[in-house]
């Protein structure tokens, strides 16, 4: 491995700066110990057989993980000195690397569980209600049966339990929902027998994660405009580029929200690729990027990713609408069954020890079908304002690519200051005095 090599290496990000596994690096402090911590740059390529230049690079970077010290001699010789134990920096670096690694994974895991919770939270609500509904269907056949001697045809909505554990007349109501306990609604004016049409949503799902995609009906599934900032100096270097290195405002305006005035974005944009201003003869500003002069105009070296920049609309949720849609029902029934339960806790005698139960679902149903309704009243907000910050870029767009009056003056005169300055950029650099030369026969030289 040349010299050359090693410092591209060391100077990659994902190179491993504090492992052990590097074999020059080995015997680098291998190489330390035998020489009993006091080294040179020559005794260490002598002991290591390693270049000179390649030991001066090691004993430097191995003496900076570890904090070495410098130490000069009487005689001027300059020597690395390190201590006994210094190879530990190197262990202990691992071990906090380790744990690092741990802790990431350990987050990962929990973070998985957390996001699968609410699902199974859901499913689990609505397995509670459905045992309670069955119990106290089975327990109301039971007193029926009781109260009717065990014979006779029974009538589940026409029954009169009188004093049993629970009437069947309540699930006939379940979803009149403005009953309550002081209403005196069952009567024999009232015609007792109702029909309710269920729909079978057990249909298996064909990616198989439902519990992330209740996480998802519930959150979202993250910014969608995550990478914006990149995108937008991407693009803007190569509009410069595309234009010479000459640009007018309007012509980056597409990349900077619309903005067309002299003292707004582009003063960032200034900052970021050592731009200056130039006024055009006409009284134009127009903006000179020297270090992005080296495209031809109308000849982008960067093909454009888009003509102008594009903000993607956040989404409710990345699964389609089937999936919603079966996340939505689940959520609404186990909201219909928690509900009817809360508002019979007064008239079943039984759900009376249930009560912290029920609460608790009744709670868990609400913020299930609160929080994404106000997700998606924000959503619409923070869409409606990026469709107008597209519309101003696109608008923004449309002014440079077809461009009439004073855009169309300013762009040629920036094309006129471009040659100004190259002609600048690129005047005669050739050597007009050397020191190892007399001044008065440079003076004379052709």
């Amino acid at each position: 491995m040349s010299y050359d090599e090693i410092v591209r290496r060391e100077g990659s990000a994902t190179e491993l700066d504090f492992a052990l596994i590097d074999a020059d690096k080995k015997r680098t402090i291998d190489a330390i110990k035998k020489l009993k911590l006091r080294v040179t740059p020559p005794t260490l390529a002598a002991e290591s057989g390693m270049s000179i230049d390649k030991a001066q690079f090691l004993l430097n970077k191995v003496a900076g993980e570890t904090r070495g010290r410098l130490e000069v001699a009487a005689d001027g010789s300059i020597f690395y000195s390190f201590h006994p134990s210094f190879t530990n920096v190197y262990m202990q670096r691992g071990i906090k690397k380790t744990l690092l690694t741990i802790s990431d994974v350990a987050f990962n895991i929990l973070y998985w569980i957390v996001r699968v919770s609410f699902g199974i939270v859901l499913v689990l609500s609505v397995l509670v209600i459905i045992v309670i509904f069955i119990a106290l269907i089975m327990l109301s056949l039971a007193a029926m049966c009781n109260d009717n001697g065990g014979g006779g045809d029974l009538n589940l909505c026409d029954c009169d339990c009188g004093d049993g554990f629970f009437n069947l007349n309540f699930l006939c109501d379940a979803f009149r929902w403005d009953y309550s306990p002081s209403h005196t609604y069952y009567s024999n004016s009232v015609p007792s027998v109702r029909r309710r049409q269920y729909t079978n949503f057990v249909k298996e799902h064909p990616k198989g994660n439902f519990f992330l995609e209740c996480f998802s009906f519930l959150f979202g599934d993250g910014e969608p405009n995550s990478n914006l900032l990149e995108v937008r100096w991407r693009e803007i270097a190569r509009s410069i580029r595309q234009n010479g290195g000459v640009v007018s405002t309007e012509q980056l305006a597409p990349y900077l929200d619309g903005d067309r005035s002299d003292s707004g974005m582009i003063l960032t944009v200034l900052a970021q690729y050592n731009g200056y201003p130039v006024v055009t003869p006409s009284g134009f500003i127009v903006y000179v990027f020297p270090q992005l002069m080296d495209g031809e105009i109308g000849k982008p070296t960067i093909p454009p990713a888009m003509p102008y920049l594009k903000e993607a609309h956040w989404q409710f949720s990345a699964f389609d609408l089937t999936t919603q849609i079966k996340v939505l029902l689940l959520a609404l029934f186990n909201f219909a069954g928690s509900w009817w339960l809360f508002k019979h806790l007064a008239l079943v005698n039984q759900l009376g020890h249930l009560t912290l139960l029920v609460d608790f679902l009744l709670t868990y149903a609400v913020v299930f079908l609160v929080i994404p309704a106000v997700r998606l009243v924000i959503i619409s907000v923070l869409n409606a304002r990026i469709d107008a910050r597209n519309e101003l870029r696109a608008k923004a767009y449309d002014l440079v690519n077809y461009p009439t009056g004073d855009v169309l003056q300013e762009i040629k005169e920036a094309r006129v200051v471009r040659q100004e300055e190259l002609v600048r950029l690129n005047q005669d650099k050739s050597i007009i005095f050397d020191s190892d030369k007399d001044s008065l026969e440079q003076q004379f030289d052709p």
